[in-house]
């Protein structure tokens, strides 16, 4: 008996990704550095996780249905500080959001920034 393919595996984490320059001094007149991409979702449980360069975190377990969705990550400038936030909308429903509270003082440099979908299943 043969087989084709590879054996079964679990599903692949997702990415959302972007590269941004922040020049270290936020201000709130400053425009968002945003990422968005659809994304088609199989019903289950996922760790939705923020990246920042190497940092990963803040994380949380979500349920999510299967459909359609709009996946946004943002660097926010606030006076003296950024804040990151990721969103996940679905038509008919209300968008899940994944919010990191810490004010940061990064410093001038490019950065990569954004979340991971990894599912359970």
């Amino acid at each position: 008996m043969a087989f084709t393919g590879g054996p079964a595996s679990a599903a692949d984490t997702a990415y959302n990704t972007r590269s941004v320059y922040l020049n270290g001094v936020p201000k709130w007149s400053d425009a968002d550095a945003c990422v968005t991409k659809n994304i088609s979702l199989t019903s289950g449980t996922y760790t939705w996780t923020q990246i920042f360069g190497s940092s990963r975190t803040p994380t949380r377990e979500i349920y999510l249905a299967s459909g359609s969705y709009s996946w946004t990550d943002c660097i926010r400038a606030f006076d003296g500080h950024y804040k990151q936030n990721s969103t996940l909308s679905r038509s008919g429903s209300a968008p899940a959001v994944l919010n990191d509270d810490t004010q940061y003082h990064w410093t001038a440099g490019t950065y990569t920034f954004g979340s991971l979908l990894d599912p359970h299943f």
